[in-house]
């Protein structure tokens, strides 16, 4: 009986020792402890780099240190540039960005035109990052692209983008009182309430020029041709498929007692009032530069009151407000 008592005695002794050993396998010489180590995304977090919920987001981010962008350089890449340009970013070599990141217009792709103009001009970086999408660091009309949504109020026609030699608006009516004036149907309304706002202020205007077609435009630019050499007329008139005339949506306006201008002083009362009926005059003085065409006082152009109103106040061109503001949402 005592030597069955001693047997199971040593036997609970062994299984004690037997399970002391297996737990400190388990937990001392384990080469994957459960918890021991950080992941990858707490290696980020130790290094300064903010989260982002991103499926591909932690090699991403680990792509951008080997090729020696900084914790910070990386939050500020994630906060501010679009998908396009995170893209981009990742397909090429290290570039000091910090001149563009807060730059809503900025194209990665552009950068060496956008660092050659900022130095050839002396201006900010803003500003040669926008008259670089405007082309401006190239000749006029030497890359040419097709407008997109050519029926939205907000469609851009300039020396860069160009019409379809076949558009014409589908919803052209007259202007009451000009019965051979067209433009279309969404700004004629509120032209209306904008002749008749000036001449309560006691302005008196007249249009004169408003829808032209594709034809039109390009008989009136090679009548030019024969009076004006072409780098002349190019600062005048614009070539076929780059009239603002052709969207319907301009109108060549002037004082009653002028011929096809304006009098100083209503010219005045549209910078001050155009705005507020969706008008904006679309070749402003100074700016030549920018537009390509001479100072326009009697050119105007409806892309409705909200916008009219925030470019008045920002006192730029449509051009510079089109890249700025709406071109992504155009193009999408």
């Amino acid at each position: 009986m005592k030597k069955d008592i001693k047997v199971l005695i040593c036997l609970f002794f062994i299984l004690i020792l037997i399970g002391g050993l297996l737990y400190f396998k388990t937990n001392i010489f384990s080469n994957n402890p459960p918890s021991s180590l950080p992941n990858d995304e707490e290696i980020l977090l130790e290094k300064g780099v903010h989260l982002v919920s991103k499926e591909s987001f932690v090699n991403d981010a680990n792509t951008l240190l080997e090729k020696g962008y900084s914790a910070d350089e990386i939050n500020q890449i994630y906060e501010y540039m679009s998908e396009g340009n995170i893209k981009a970013i990742l397909e090429h070599d290290y570039e000091d960005l910090s001149n563009f990141y807060q730059i809503s217009n900025f194209d990665f792709l552009k950068l060496d035109r956008y660092k050659a103009y900022q130095m050839i001009e002396n201006i900010s970086f803003s500003d040669a990052v926008t008259r670089v999408n405007l082309k401006l660091d190239l000749p006029f009309y030497s890359e040419i692209e097709k407008a997109s949504d050519v029926d939205s109020i907000l469609v851009i026609v300039n020396k860069v983008y160009s019409l379809p030699s076949d558009y014409v608006p589908n919803d052209l009516v007259a202007i009451p009182s000009f019965p051979n004036l067209q433009i279309r149907e969404v700004a004629k309304d509120d032209f209306e309430k904008l002749l008749a706002a000036a001449t309560i202020d006691q302005v008196y205007l007249t249009p004169y020029s408003t829808y032209r077609s594709y034809d039109y435009q390009d008989g009136l630019y090679q009548k030019y041709l024969k009076e004006d050499p072409v780098e002349v007329v190019d600062t005048y008139s614009a070539r076929p498929g780059h009239s603002e005339h052709q969207t319907g949506l301009a109108i060549d306006i002037k004082s009653n007692s002028h011929w096809y201008n304006l009098t100083e002083s209503d010219y005045e009362w549209m910078k001050n009032n155009s705005f507020k009926y969706g008008f904006i005059i679309r070749y402003p003085k100074d700016n030549s530069f920018i537009t390509g065409y001479k100072e326009e006082p009697w050119h105007i152009r409806y892309i409705g009151v909200e916008h009219a109103t925030k470019l008045h106040e920002l006192g730029i061109t449509y051009d510079e407000y089109f890249d700025i503001y709406l071109k992504d949402s155009m193009n999408n």
